[in-house]
């Protein structure tokens, strides 16, 4: 049997360090024909810049980068690194300056109208560290668990127990509910953003990775989920010595991304694989869609 220190330490690691996985500085690299990219640049081989951007990954070539501007938090070792990969002397986000000399005008020629600016890509969405509210409203109807504070419903197996006291301990987690036996588990923890949540972060996968020894990501896809799109992930890992099954599912409602993870012992994944599946699809939240969620 997993042990309460098993139990309860799953939770706790699976749930710090998430928060943290937003980029904590970004640059904007102006190109030849007047585009702009912002993101952060997280490598540089083959002459060309890998920067990681709200949509993505983009390859950028050294020689098609007219300058590179820096934001604040950006360090001086960044901009000396820039600096020595592109030959061109990087710009302070607040300095006003132009890495580049401004071109002479051709000869024969009237004066050139300046190029349409190219429109501003709009502003990254990040992950944010807003904590919970002190207290958490919840009660049971039946084999329901409501959630008062944050307006959701889902359903609690007969036997099932709730966790108390879960929120204060993670600091992320809104709930807990696991079987008797403490070898299932299951729980929702929510995460704000700047913008637009983005269900496809690689943040939760890399905080899975570095908490299990041998971990797998099964498979990967997208569902409805209360009339929404959301991303599943299957996977298996270890820890502690035992060897875990989990499945999470996210979605979004408004600004906010709610995790719905089971988890339960390899043993017992025949057996309560069927019942995590019917607690998540049953997972729906209260009130008008779309409505605000508490912060």
């Amino acid at each position: 049997m997993v042990n309460k220190r098993s139990y309860l330490g799953l939770l706790f690691a699976l749930l710090v360090g998430v928060a943290a996985a937003a980029p904590v500085r970004a640059e904007e690299l102006t190109l030849d024909n007047g585009q702009k990219i912002v993101g952060t640049v997280v490598g540089f081989e083959n002459g060309m810049f890998k920067v990681e951007t709200e949509f993505g990954f983009a390859l950028v070539r050294k020689d098609r980068v007219r300058s590179i501007t820096f934001s604040p938090g950006s360090s001086k070792d960044d901009a000396a690194k820039q600096a020595s990969e592109t030959g061109k002397p990087p710009v302070p986000a607040d300095s006003g300056a132009s890495a580049s000399q401004p071109e002479a005008a051709p000869p024969f020629s009237t004066v050139a109208r300046p190029a349409a600016a190219a429109p501003k890509p709009p502003p990254v969405s990040r992950p944010l560290d807003v904590p919970l509210p002190a207290k958490i409203e919840e009660h049971l109807e039946g084999t329901s668990y409501i959630n008062d504070t944050f307006q959701f419903a889902m359903y609690k197996p007969p036997g099932w127990k709730i966790h108390e006291g879960v929120s204060r301990e993670t600091g992320r987690a809104i709930m807990a509910i696991g079987s008797q036996d403490e070898r299932t588990l299951l729980f929702v923890d929510r995460q704000v953003w700047s913008g637009k949540p983005d269900l496809k972060s690689d943040a939760t996968q890399a905080n899975l990775r570095s908490t299990y020894e041998d971990y797998q990501l099964l498979g990967q896809s997208t569902m409805q989920l209360d009339g929404r799109p959301a991303v599943r992930r299957d996977f298996t890992g270890v820890l502690d010595g035992a060897e875990w099954h989990g499945v999470s599912v996210h979605l979004a409602r408004g600004d906010t991304a709610f995790g719905i993870i089971g988890l339960t012992s390899s043993e017992m994944f025949q057996f309560q694989q069927a019942v995590l599946d019917k607690i998540i699809r049953s997972f729906h939240f209260q009130g008008s869609a779309g409505a605000s969620t508490p912060q």
